[in-house]
């Protein structure tokens, strides 16, 4: 009897063993998220047009107090625009203003300021400026150096 018991138990433990086994499965994953899109390039800079040179160039004269009367604007192989101007300045005063602008950037790149008193005007303000009626001091003529 104690062979038979044995025997059942072999029977029986080895009926159980495979309902012992521990099965793993993966556990279920989430779908991976789709990655959001890069962000689209910045915008392609376009080139100043006619009217925005214009435009930026009349912005110059008021800032130096000048009335303005466009004479040329025009874009350069280059991509500078040259803008030019006759201007009438505070009084009397008269002459022209050149701009160059870079043509993307928007840029500043050169000034010719050129501003002069008209001849024959005089100093009426009995002040100590401009009584030399722009001829400035001449040149010195028989005097010596140390006289300044």
């Amino acid at each position: 009897m104690r062979g038979m018991r044995i025997a059942l138990l072999l029977v029986g433990g080895l009926l159980l063993a495979p309902g012992c086994v521990v099965h793993t499965r993966p556990l279920p994953r989430s779908a991976p998220r789709p990655q959001p899109p890069p962000p689209p390039p910045p915008p392609r800079p376009s080139a100043m047009s006619y009217n925005e040179a214009v435009d930026l160039g009349y912005g110059q004269c008021r800032s130096r107090r000048y009335e303005c009367r466009l004479k040329d604007a025009h874009r350069t192989g280059n991509d500078v625009w040259k803008v030019k101007y006759e201007v009438f300045g505070p009084g009397p005063a008269k002459g022209h203003l050149h701009l160059d602008f870079d043509a993307w950037s928007r840029n500043l790149l050169k000034v010719d300021d050129k501003v002069k008193a008209r001849r024959g005007d005089w100093d009426d303000d009995n002040d100590w400026d401009d009584d030399d009626h722009g001829h400035g001091r001449g040149k010195k003529k028989g005097h010596a150096h140390r006289d300044d």
